[in-house]
């Protein structure tokens, strides 16, 4: 994913993980769910939306999780709306 995903793609992108390879668990007990580009998830980053402990600015591509705001608010809602398909497109594969 490059460095100027929208961050509607973020989003798509982690309801698609989700949907893909952790149908079956709890959202709270995955660890691995999007892998971005430190810069692209900045401001997810920054207000805590997005969290990637263990990681730095070198790193340069990371895993990162969501916070349980960001799971009610911006990734429940989509997965509840529209299927893997659409999660797909919505992220730009």
């Amino acid at each position: 994913m490059s460095s100027q995903i929208r961050e509607s793609e973020i989003w798509a992108e982690m309801a698609r993980r989700k949907v893909q390879f952790h149908a079956d668990e709890n959202w709270d007990n995955i660890k691995l769910w999007g892998l971005f580009s430190w810069g692209s998830i900045k401001k997810q980053r920054d207000n805590g939306e997005l969290l990637c402990p263990g990681y730095t600015r070198e790193n340069r591509t990371v895993w990162c999780f969501p916070s349980p705001e960001a799971w009610e608010t911006k990734i429940k809602p989509l997965i509840e709306k529209y299927t893997l398909k659409e999660l797909m497109s919505m992220a730009g594969w």
